[in-house]
């Protein structure tokens, strides 16, 4: 059992810290609110963040390094969180989504759920914060790039076929977001902008192979090179969206790799000069 706590005697920091172990001790610490916690230690929430400025976490950082509780279960139940919150979301948007069919589906309480968001808010700025979603992707891309900067890789259908191939990976497994951003595009404009900011940045590499190839005189002159990686992008994007859908569809028989060659044969085809062999090869 925890010692007593002597309201009295204690500052409010410790009278917190002590208030938070005492309920830790009855049951799981992501269960715990922070209005149970104040409450125990006879102060207020505004008091509750004058000592923990980081909320929530920095409470439980001060457990952790007191033994109190274990660190793993936090990083569980927050990602968990996330990841039910990222599958309503795209499920119904973000204004029909409600915290309790969030944590019914993280299967959590919702209590859990509060210790760590405030609001469905917090939640999707997690959600578009979290690096995982386009490291992935962007580490992908920027390995072709070197590879094609390097010599590595010359030859253009090779190099399509291996951004189209980082698409479709990226977005098969990311199908949920792919649907969440577009939704947001109307209900929550300033975070879909903030998406097509990071994409916009992490396809400026492949912008620039597609221009240096029409000034080689590889490619045409009057195709856009942002609009030529979006086209490519956007077919994955699209069967992403419509996953379920293209099980219906006739070329839904087609394999990973029969997708990506016939859509860089089509991207290819359009963009190459008339003269420029198909397989003729960009300079090192």
């Amino acid at each position: 059992m925890a010692a007593p706590l002597d309201k009295g005697k204690c500052k409010g920091r410790e009278r917190l810290i002590q208030s938070a172990q005492a309920l830790a001790l009855l049951r799981p610490f992501d269960e715990i609110t922070i209005e149970e916690i104040v409450k125990a230690a006879a102060l207020s929430r505004p008091a509750f963040y004058y000592h923990f400025a980081g909320g929530k976490e920095e409470l439980r950082e001060e457990l952790v390094r007191s033994g109190t509780i274990s660190a793993t279960p936090a990083s569980d139940t927050r990602q968990a969180v996330l990841d039910g919150a990222l599958r309503i979301f795209a499920r119904v948007g973000v204004s029909a989504a409600t915290l309790d069919d969030i944590a019914a589906e993280a299967g959590v309480s919702r209590s859990a759920l509060s210790w760590h968001f405030h609001s469905k808010a917090d939640l999707l700025q997690a959600i578009i914060e979290q690096q995982g979603f386009h490291a992935q992707l962007r580490a992908t891309i920027d390995q072709i790039i070197r590879e094609i900067q390097s010599g590595t890789l010359c030859d253009d259908e090779e190099i399509l076929r291996q951004i189209a191939g980082a698409f479709y990976d990226f977005f098969t497994a990311q199908c949920d977001f792919a649907r969440l951003s577009v939704l947001l595009v109307h209900t929550h404009p300033e975070a879909a902008h903030l998406i097509a900011k990071r994409i916009t940045r992490g396809r400026r590499g492949l912008n620039d192979y597609i221009k240096r190839r029409q000034e080689e005189g590889n490619f045409r002159e009057n195709i856009d090179p942002a609009l030529f990686v979006q086209v490519l992008a956007m077919t994955f994007v699209m069967r992403a969206i419509g996953s379920g859908l293209n099980d219906l569809l006739p070329f839904a028989h087609l394999s990973r790799e029969e997708i990506i060659n016939q859509i860089v044969s089509l991207l290819l085809y359009g963009i190459k000069k008339s003269d420029a062999p198909m397989k003729e090869t960009a300079q090192a």
